[in-house]
């Protein structure tokens, strides 16, 4: 139950204790019956919900699989024990290599996982950078299209992390991140 169904339900209490006011004998009883429900969902209304966790991308497959298991245990035994004597992920468990780096960060990273099952999630969004052509006269940006890289004036393409290694490993120091990232 939210915090939310808490309210409702209390709200449906009170307007039956209301009802009875008027139509029962002990109308005193019910007026403080109401009134408790009143201060009950004052309270209620203080209560702090609980925050999503924001979880990397790299976990939400795992996230999926877990919403829909019927034994999620299994799973995060899977990620637990998954490595062999030499301490290398083992292929058979499917997860990536940046899940299994994120979950050694921190002891705190399975904790997040557990909450994001119960409260949901949301997948940490990724930043963007635009990619100047460095040392020229005028303002001009990199674009890619089809695997082709070129550059253009005007509006820049944005690019991930990833795009940058793979495109500009060596001037990617230039990259410029952008402000707004877009979802």
């Amino acid at each position: 139950m939210n915090k939310q169904e808490l309210i409702e339900i209390l709200e449906e209490l009170k307007e039956s204790a209301k009802r009875k006011i008027e139509t029962d004998n002990l109308g005193e009883y019910w007026q403080g019956k109401a009134e408790t429900y009143v201060n009950a969902i004052g309270l209620a209304q203080q209560l702090d919900e609980p925050r999503k966790p924001v979880v990397p991308k790299c976990a939400e497959q795992f996230l999926k699989i877990a919403q829909s298991s019927t034994d999620v245990i299994q799973l995060f035994d899977s990620i637990i024990y998954a490595t062999d004597s030499d301490g290398l992920i083992l292929e058979k468990w499917g997860w990536s290599v940046d899940f299994y780096n994120w979950l050694a960060k921190d002891s705190d990273t399975l904790y997040i996982l557990c909450d994001a099952l119960r409260y949901g999630y949301e997948v940490e969004k990724e930043l963007l950078y635009v990619m100047p052509v460095p040392h020229v006269s005028f303002p001009a940006h990199y674009c890619v299209k089809d695997d082709h890289v070129s550059f253009r004036q005007g509006n820049a393409q944005k690019f991930t992390q990833a795009e940058l290694d793979k495109y500009f490993p060596d001037i990617k120091q230039f990259a410029v991140q952008v402000d707004e990232v877009e979802g």
